[in-house]
């Protein structure tokens, strides 16, 4: 059972986040340890780095951007490389590289086009055409067989 100071408090939001960090030590100082830090000329050092960082060379980045345009997925690109997706996509980016359009192709378009005026469900063009409902939908729509709501 709860207490009824708990029940009845109207503690502002501020207040109550400032005392759980109190009670968890977050203000605590003399925790932390009192060791000099270490600086030169640019300013202080960072003791260790969290997470190691892969810089590509030049070629890397042609090989990546010549993997991407081959077919390649983002996952399988930044396992390869040793870098994480983000930084897969900034490469494409830097470089211009043009954005591969998930989804059908043209022709793959014309037929979910021709299969729904047809009659067919949008669910059964989506499985015949091995994509998924929503990229049917969005050809459809851009086609102009029915309306964006």
């Amino acid at each position: 059972m709860g207490s009824l100071r708990d029940t009845f408090s109207n503690i502002p939001q501020r207040a109550q986040t400032l005392v759980t960090r109190w009670k968890r030590g977050v203000y605590r100082d003399q925790r932390r340890a009192a060791e000099p830090r270490i600086s030169d000329a640019r300013g202080p050092l960072v003791r260790r780095i969290e997470t190691a960082q892969t810089f590509l060379t030049a070629a890397e980045i042609d090989n990546l951007i010549g993997d991407y345009l081959g077919g390649t997925s983002i996952n399988d690109l930044a396992q390869r490389y040793g870098i994480h997706r983000a930084t897969v996509f900034a490469h494409l980016r830097r470089r211009n590289t043009p954005r591969r359009r998930l989804g059908p192709d043209v022709d793959e378009a014309a037929e979910a086009v021709r299969l729904f005026r047809g009659g067919v469900s949008m669910r059964a063009i989506s499985r015949r055409l091995g994509v998924g409902r929503k990229a049917v939908r969005a050809c459809l729509v851009e086609a102009g067989a029915i309306e964006d709501q």
